[in-house]
């Protein structure tokens, strides 16, 4: 089966959710993002009805980049054409070739760009807002792991004043759930607020693609830039100016180059700073002019962000970053590469607490690490750090008279290469990168001792 179209139907504004309806072809889905403390009624006036439905038609336009997991040919976008400057659609595609690589090189398709994006209406005109009101917070999106919460930390012992916004989805389990484990993380810090963003998504969450595609690889979706749109609502809501997420130096890395489409192969581009360099500047030029998005722990590696995470022990029991089986399955390659970190830095009691198992001993796991140490044709298709930064993790845990099945093999195979320059790998990988970043400079000024 190939699917032909892929088609915004419609999207519906209710006072507390946002309800936009899909199809692929024969086939209906929707998408309902549930804001828990907006009156998308109230936002309306404090703005105005077009100005709003301009930001939601951006937000259906990049949820519906999920379909393109099917292939269609074309996509339409009759529906919100008027709310949408043409300069919209060069910035689908740039988001779109930098997301879907993974999918291509699983699905081993090599000629497909992109989908071709019709309209039977006229595309509107660039006519960007601002952020009403005085509001010096800083918006910060916490998912449950490691980096989120670390980047609050930095932020409140800078002094910075900084508001939480969490999300779930129903891809990773009931939302409920998923709010409880982030709001155990956010015991950790004192924002001044704390926002929820809830998304139901029966595209994702059925089986349709298993029952009707099941050649296919899975379900990828732009989740870091669509959720950049999706925090615009709060940030005009309450009338923040800043949106800070936590993506390290690692994110910019790819997990392979393909040769035969001549492009590297990122898990993580949504997250990297070329992406948060286009979303920004996009934004500003066309949808708010004093808005500012930027990531405080691009200036660092994983490496160096373990190793300031193990500052907060009671960190530990709380954070969650598998994204099978909430908190952790410890069967994936998440799970493996936190446990790697945690054991070469963290207090290796608490670790062994959360985790149960020994995780270096786990035969399932031994091909996850040797992809992670690059022992394999490519590092794991998951949000971890560089092949070098995995060594390092592994060196530090041999040091510590740790034990296990992928220890061994690490020592037999890579640590005994006396040709390895460890010194300067460990200084590449502990720097801190000044420059290399988009965060404000007053903002840097506060943080920069604490990186």
């Amino acid at each position: 089966m190939k699917i032909s179209i892929i088609k915004i139907d419609s999207f519906k504004i209710h006072e507390h959710h946002l309800e936009i309806i899909y199809s692929a072809d024969k086939f209906q889905f929707s998408t309902k993002i549930f804001y828990h403390d907006v009156s998308f009624f109230g936002l309306i006036q404090k703005y105005s009805q077009p100005f709003i439905q301009k930001i939601i038609a951006h937000i259906a336009l990049f949820e519906g980049m999920k379909f393109c997991s099917l292939f269609p040919q074309y996509y339409d976008i009759s529906a919100i054409a008027e709310y949408l400057e043409p300069a919209v659609l060069d910035l689908f595609v740039q988001i779109y070739q930098g997301v879907f690589g993974q999918h291509w090189y699983e699905n081993n398709i090599t000629d497909y760009q992109q989908p071709e994006i019709i309209t039977s209406q006229k595309l509107g005109v660039s006519q960007p807002g601002e952020i009403l009101g005085n509001n010096q917070t800083i918006l910060a999106g916490c998912g449950g792991g490691k980096d989120s919460i670390l980047a609050m930390k930095m932020l409140e012992e800078a002094g910075i004043p900084v508001a939480s916004m969490q999300y779930s989805h129903s891809v990773y389990g009931k939302a409920d759930f998923q709010h409880h484990l982030i709001s155990q993380v956010l015991e950790c810090v004192q924002p001044t607020s704390k926002h929820q963003i809830s998304i139901f998504d029966d595209f994702t969450e059925f089986p349709f693609l298993k029952l009707y595609f099941p050649e296919n690889s899975g379900i990828t979706a732009p989740e870091t830039p669509v959720s950049i749109f999706e925090s615009l609502i709060l940030m005009l809501d309450q009338g923040y100016k800043y949106l800070c997420l936590a993506h390290e130096k690692s994110a910019n890395t790819g997990n392979l180059f393909w040769d035969e489409i001549d492009k590297e192969v990122n898990h993580q581009w949504g997250k990297g700073l070329a992406a948060e360099q286009i979303l920004d500047q996009f934004i500003q030029e066309h949808l708010l002019t004093n808005f500012k998005y930027f990531s405080i722990l691009q200036p660092i590696y994983d490496y160096r962000i373990f190793q300031n995470f193990s500052k907060y022990p009671e960190f530990i029991p709380k954070i969650h970053s598998c994204n099978v089986q909430k908190p952790w399955c410890k069967k994936c390659p998440k799970c493996a590469y936190i446990w790697l970190g945690l054991m070469a830095f963290s207090q290796q009691s608490i670790v062994n607490e959360v985790f149960k198992n020994n995780l270096f001993d786990d035969v399932d796991l031994l091909p996850t690490f040797r992809e992670m140490v690059g022992l394999g044709e490519h590092t794991p298709f998951e949000c971890i750090g560089e092949i070098e930064e995995s060594r390092l993790y592994m060196k530090r845990c041999v040091e510590r008279s740790l034990t296990g099945k992928a220890l061994d093999m690490f020592t037999e195979e890579i640590l005994s290469n006396s040709g390895i320059n460890w010194q300067e790998i460990e200084q590449k990988y502990n720097s801190v990168y000044s420059t290399e970043h988009a965060i404000p400079d007053w903002v840097f000024e506060k943080i920069k001792e604490q990186l």
